[in-house]
């Protein structure tokens, strides 16, 4: 027993006296089996022995924690009694009475609320009246914003608001409307705490509500302390309480009477008690179970110092709570309004669905808050598994509605359905789904249990049905579990969530194909090349014939010019044959053209002047090159096949408006934008469309090149699928160009509150990349025709074939 004398003063002796006489008695009347031996001590700074069970300490808030902490390691029992607004020690470990003088018990309470956890706020607007003093005001603060490594809580800043209440009560709601009109959430925080008689509650709430003060994310704690167990009537509150709000209600059950009992002596004597009476208990149990068993079986199952600290501990705190007299009179209630999903419960017994206030615990000042529910249940527990009514219809990939064999439905699934799983589970509720019958082929395209539609129906995005739109807006649907098109016309009749998706329009066009390679010999080299190749050809023949005439070396050696390179002709066929050698020998006319160019040239192999040699081995340099480039170029021509000019752009298909049509789905997002847009080429797109209404004739028309349709870029990827299933062929690709963005998302009532909460978890989904990678499992799978990789394949492994030959046969 560790009575401090700094902290009682003049009262240590007569406590002391009080807590010998007490555990005389106690010894004698209560611990009927074993004993106890109790040591005293007069100040906090002391060795705790480990052969110690329990610590009873009357010591001020600072040295009970110290001592707290130095005997922590020693796994014993510390029953402490302290001051008041003292953050109670772990109650896992210790029991702490705080002693507090009735009426001014509001700061001590919303302490314990603090460090249990039952708030956590890192800010707080405060907003009192007159029935808190201007030290308790001081006391509160303190107890909100103080900061405890002990207790691993952090400071809270707080912005203080007073109202005052000594005036008439038109001119409390014009001062309160005035604080509450300039309250902004972003600079303030969120977080609410008023303080202030039950008769100003019901103008705090109407005036908050009006101002949007009041939403699924902030949190309103009214604390009332002018109420009594008698004038305690909070469940008239509870008809201003709306969907989706999330405010708590602490209120006064004290009741005022003079048999009350309190004070330190009380709590030391009834603290006594308990501990003596659970000791009792302990030893009884342990003799019973050690007179069973061997010695050797006890020592191996007889309970450590932590158990039986923990037996001891729950014993007095089940003491405490029943038979419990000391400060007992004073309590306080807290309740909290049960909001969230309500509206939508069509079948629920309360026929108004009107939020409840239901119970979650009290505080008295021996044990502190006893909790049944969190204060804030929807913060913490989203809709508390309440089944919302959802709507939706079939609309691949968005969303998909698998049947089994027997027409029932099996399963949900898409991109939708896939976020609402998400949702579900992070906003903790269930969900029944209505499908809407919105037109035939909607409701036929169902897909059955053993393979997955590959087509998307013809709905469209932008136009939301009306049965849909009425559902939602009458709250029969929580919300539409559809993918529509957010659209400005929309918004007047219903709100978008954030958007789950962004689809780009691209065009659907004819695979370009190969060109005829009848005269692939010739590509080499283009017809400027050819040509002046010719001129060259032509060109040099007489240069050499003048040369080699008219060079003085045949007169000056005697040399004859028949014959041979005496002739125009004989020098052009000679330079025609050096062009279609394949090395740099010299027997050019013998190799290539045989007998008939020997006659020609007879049987010379070079002429004799110097100045004619120069010519003829500048000729067989431009021949090693043309020879050498020609040869490289028609290997590469041989290896990539030339392709005809595709559709790649707009421009382009602008473009190509003499000869290729282009048409879009009608009353279509894209039609109602470009019906709109200034801009010259998609102002073309849309005047010069036409209507299609044969599926496959159109796509007959796209294959064979005469057509082009625009569209999202996944809807063209499913037709694309679809066509090479059927033909196994790629006949089909896609523009390069993406153009105007149309973004997706699910819609709900104009006037629900959980519109920023969804569109916060989409946010996160978006960001960690779900959204993507969901949607991305119900596009179509990569296939031979995804990319034109036929080309690449015969890179590796192309041979030469009749269609390369043609044009040299």
């Amino acid at each position: 027993v560790i009575i401090d004398r700094e902290y009682l003063v003049n009262e240590y002796e007569t406590i002391r006296h009080a807590v010998e006489s007490y555990l005389v008695y106690a010894k004698r009347e209560i611990l009927k089996h074993g004993g106890v031996n109790i040591q005293f001590y007069s100040w906090t700074s002391i060795n705790v022995k480990r052969d110690i069970t329990a610590i009873l300490s009357i010591a001020s808030c600072s040295d009970t924690w110290r001592l707290f902490r130095t005997a922590e390691n020693a796994n014993l029992l510390h029953m402490a009694i302290s001051e008041s607004d003292c953050p109670r020690l772990p109650p896992d470990q210790a029991v702490t009475v705080p002693l507090i003088t009735r009426g001014e018990e509001l700061p001590q309470l919303l302490l314990d609320l603090r460090t249990a956890k039952t708030y956590n706020w890192n800010s707080a607007v405060i907003l009192y009246d007159d029935t808190l003093s201007r030290d308790q005001v001081t006391r509160v603060i303190k107890s909100i914003t103080a900061e405890s490594s002990n207790l691993r809580i952090n400071a809270a800043a707080i912005s203080l608001l007073k109202v005052e209440t000594k005036t008439s009560m038109n001119e409390i709601r014009r001062s309160l409307k005035e604080i509450l009109s300039e309250i902004s959430i972003k600079t303030v925080g969120r977080n609410f705490l008023v303080i202030v008689g039950y008769e100003i509650v019901e103008i705090v709430m109407e005036f908050a509500k009006s101002f949007k003060l009041v939403n699924t994310k902030n949190q309103w704690l009214y604390v009332i302390s002018n109420t009594n167990h008698k004038i305690k009537d909070i469940n008239r509150y509870r008809q201003l309480l709306t969907e989706g709000d999330n405010v708590a209600f602490l209120y006064n059950n004290t009741v005022d009477s003079d048999s009350c009992l309190g004070g330190l002596r009380c709590h030391c004597e009834e603290i006594l008690s308990a501990f003596i009476r659970a000791l009792d208990e302990a030893i009884v149990m342990e003799s019973d179970t050690a007179s069973q068993v061997s010695d050797e079986e006890w020592e191996a199952i007889r309970p450590t110092k932590i158990d039986r600290r923990n037996s001891l501990l729950n014993s007095v705190k089940s003491y405490l709570l029943q038979y419990g007299e000391c400060d007992n009179c004073t309590s306080w209630l807290m309740k909290t309004g049960d909001t969230w999903g309500r509206e939508y419960q069509q079948n629920s017994s309360n026929s108004d669905n009107v939020p409840e206030l239901i119970s979650v615990g009290n505080w008295r000042p021996s044990d502190g808050p006893s909790l049944s529910d969190e204060l804030f249940p929807h913060i913490v527990h989203g809709f508390r598994k309440r089944n919302l009514p959802l709507v939706s219809f079939h609309n691949p990939p968005w969303q998909i509605i698998k049947l089994n064999d027997s027409g029932s439905i099996m399963e949900y699934t898409g991109l939708i359905f896939d976020l609402i799983k998400e949702l579900s589970k992070s906003l903790n509720f269930t969900y029944t789904v209505d499908i809407a019958k919105i037109n035939s082929e909607a409701s036929d395209n169902f897909t059955d249990s053993n393979k997955m539609s590959l087509a998307m129906t013809d709905v469209v995005t932008n136009y939301i049905p009306e049965v849909v739109m009425e559902m939602v807006r009458n709250k029969t649907a929580a919300f539409g579990a559809c993918a529509f098109t957010i659209t400005d016309d929309g918004k007047h009749f219903i709100n978008f969530t954030s958007p789950v998706s962004t689809q780009v329009y691209t065009f659907l066009v004819s695979r370009p194909r190969e060109l005829s390679r009848a005269l692939l010999f010739m590509s080499p080299f283009t017809g400027d090349t050819w040509l002046c190749l010719s001129a060259a050809i032509i060109s040099m023949g007489p240069i050499l014939y003048y040369i080699h005439r008219y060079s003085p070396v045949y007169d000056y050696k005697g040399i004859s010019r028949k014959g041979g390179l005496a002739s125009i002709e004989n020098c052009i066929w000679y330079m025609y044959g050096a062009l279609l050698q394949q090395g740099a020998g010299l027997n050019i006319a013998k190799n290539v053209f045989g007998h008939a160019i020997r006659s020609i040239l007879g049987g010379m192999h070079l002429p004799q002047a110097d100045s004619a040699r120069i010519i003829v081995g500048a000729w067989w340099l431009v021949v090693l090159v043309v020879a050498t480039t020609y040869c490289g170029n028609l290997v590469a021509f041989l290896t990539f096949p030339k392709i005809d000019i595709p559709i790649t752009t707009i421009d382009e298909l602008v473009a190509h408006r003499d000869t290729v049509t282009w048409s879009m789905v009608k009353g279509s997002f894209l039609e109602s934008t470009l019906k709109t847009t200034s801009e010259p080429k998609f102002r073309r797109l849309y005047d010069e469309r036409i209507d299609t209404t044969n599926y496959k004739n159109m796509i007959d028309d796209i294959e064979t090149g005469k057509h082009v349709f625009i569209d999202w870029k996944i809807k063209l990827q499913y037709i694309m699928k679809k066509q090479y299933i059927e033909t196994d062929r790629c006949d089909l690709a896609l523009g390069l160009d993406e153009f105007f963005n149309e973004q997706l998302a699910m819609i709900v009532s104009q006037d629900t509150p959980y519109l920023e909460i969804i569109n916060d978890e989409i946010k996160k989904l978006h960001q960690v990349g779900l959204l993507q990678k969901w949607l991305k499992d119900y596009l179509p799978k990569r296939d031979r025709c995804w990319k034109n990789n036929r080309y690449i394949v015969e890179v590796n492994n192309h041979t030469v074939n009749m269609d390369d030959m043609q044009g040299s046969f």
